[in-house]
């Protein structure tokens, strides 16, 4: 999850543990915030579970953890026997001609396995004299096998993606609820502990979102500071009540 998002997801974490240890100034409170709580402890409970997802899977989607090239290899080193032979015999042999040429180096891995495809499908035809010219008997194979291994690889890096943008929308989606809960929570709790000065302020800090490099909040509702032209303003930070 991105930094202030984390941040976010504490704060709720903090909300629900000021709750567990108020239960009993809560015995007061409306049925509402009770259930506001529990509904917080759902969202906890999925934002982790995304923000887990969406980790694994950034991981899962990179070339090193589908061996992407180590399979992209597998199918140029295929190829590159079957074309060879293929143009050294290109006049000589009626067909022959068929048989693709090599893709260039930097061909993306879907076109290598298209490239692949078409020329095992079209070599397949002239298989004997492939082998009779010195090539293995299990060319072909080896080709397409190589050539599917690379297609998962892709597909499982598209799967990847796919979770992880799947977890960081559910995660975007719990943070602005998680949001309104706490503001709604604020709301109840205010007047329930307005008498309460102790746990009022307990409760305003547990809240609060913190900034990195601040004991407090930036409050949008401050109004900036003017200086002078030239000279450094530091931001207003409004302390936690």
């Amino acid at each position: 999850m991105k930094t202030e998002q984390n941040r976010s997801a504490q704060s709720f974490r903090r909300v629900r543990s000021w709750g567990s240890e108020h239960d009993g100034l809560l015995e007061a409170a409306p049925v509402a915030v009770h259930g506001y709580f529990t509904q917080l402890d759902g969202i906890i409970l999925r934002i982790e579970g995304n923000a887990v997802t969406q980790d694994a899977e950034h991981h899962n989607r990179t070339r090193k953890a589908t061996d992407a090239d180590m399979r992209r290899n597998a199918v140029r080193n295929a190829m590159r026997p079957i074309s060879q032979v293929a143009r050294t015999l290109r006049g000589s042999v009626f067909g022959i001609s068929a048989i693709p040429t090599m893709p260039t180096k930097n061909a993306d891995n879907e076109h290598l396995v298209i490239a692949a495809s078409s020329m095992a499908q079209n070599a397949t035809m002239l298989k004997g004299t492939l082998i009779d010219h010195g090539l293995a008997p299990d060319c072909i194979e080896t080709l397409v096998t190589a050539a599917a291994a690379l297609k998962s690889s892709i597909d499982a890096r598209g799967m990847a993606k796919t979770r992880a943008v799947g977890a960081s929308k559910g995660i975007r989606t719990d943070l602005k609820a998680g949001i309104k809960l706490v503001s709604l929570l604020d709301a109840a709790l205010t007047t329930l502990l307005k008498d309460d000065h102790v746990n009022l302020a307990s409760w305003k800090n547990a809240k609060r979102v913190t900034l990195k490099g601040a004991l407090g909040v930036v409050d949008p509702a401050t109004p900036t500071a003017v200086a002078p032209s030239g000279t450094p303003v530091a931001p207003i930070v409004a302390r936690a009540a």
